[in-house]
């Protein structure tokens, strides 16, 4: 087509590209698609876009600005009519509802992990035995048996895999049951079983930690620290008439998982103990 070229209302390519502050080969790829739909100079083959383009690119940006995929908005602009916009807002309204109620679900998640690393903070790390009466705890149980540190994470990723979720390490504990009888790596105790637990972060619990009075202390540092901790709750139930009624158990509030710094570790020792003279304590 032979078009007069000064017509104020034709745009080449590039008044199009500085009007929308957008680059050439967007508005190629629009054309590409079928949004666009520029004339022709039979003189130079220029691409000559009129006022009807000017009306799809700003569809085209506002739509895009709402979320809305290129083949959407390719489908309004061949049906568009009131029905269509209306069904079509009324959709992208319940995808907005979902990611919502998602991007909450992760903010609790995340607020959780927050609160759970503050009150982590606030324990008393002076290794001073406490005497506690906590409640029935639920965690998950990854597994039985002593395993090198360095197999963890390889433990717990093929667990998770079994699950609709990951198994959440940053801001819970991971916790270690602890076989007295046996040495592990390194000069600590050997381990009986693994297991993740959080007072405020939401899992699919199979374990359950009794109910009773524990025996526990808190201490800085690399845990090799263990060892004497449970020395002096071993001394301290003997001096107030107690016995272990379970394996002593560790609890990693700080490690590997949060910092990289050996110094800010923190590790609670809990033990459920009972009075010497009950057969069942509770």
């Amino acid at each position: 087509m032979k078009i007069d070229t000064d017509y104020k209302d034709l745009f080449k390519i590039g008044d199009l590209s500085k009007l929308f502050k957008i680059g050439v080969d967007s508005i190629r790829y629009y054309e590409k698609v079928g949004l666009l739909h520029p004339i022709r100079n039979e003189e130079n083959n220029y691409r000559y876009y009129t006022l009807d383009d000017v009306r799809t690119m700003n569809t085209i940006r506002e739509l895009l600005a709402l979320g809305f995929s290129t083949d959407e908005i390719l489908s309004f602009e061949k049906d568009r009519n009131l029905t269509h916009v209306t069904d079509m807002l009324r959709v992208e309204e319940q995808k907005i509802d979902q990611q919502m109620n998602e991007l909450k679900a992760i903010k609790d998640n995340i607020r959780a992990r927050l609160r759970s690393i503050s009150e982590d903070l606030k324990l008393d790390c002076s290794k001073t035995i406490h005497e506690v009466v906590l409640p029935e705890r639920l965690c998950i149980l990854v597994t039985q048996g002593d395993l090198p540190n360095n197999r963890i994470n390889y433990e717990l990723a093929k667990f998770t895999s079994s699950l609709p979720g990951k198994i959440t390490t940053i801001g819970a504990c991971d916790c270690y049951r602890l076989d007295l009888e046996h040495d592990g790596e390194n000069g600590d105790y050997a381990t009986k079983s693994i297991f993740f637990y959080s007072p405020y972060l939401n899992y699919n619990c199979n374990y359950k930690l009794p109910s009773g009075r524990y025996l526990s202390a808190c201490y800085r540092g690399d845990f090799s620290q263990s060892r004497e901790i449970i020395h002096n709750m071993q001394q301290y139930a003997k001096e107030h008439k107690y016995v272990f009624a379970d394996d002593p158990i560790e609890f990693c509030h700080i490690d590997r998982y949060e910092t990289s710094d050996i110094k800010e570790y923190l590790t609670e020792v809990q033990v459920l103990v009972k009075p010497v003279s009950s057969q069942n304590y509770s």
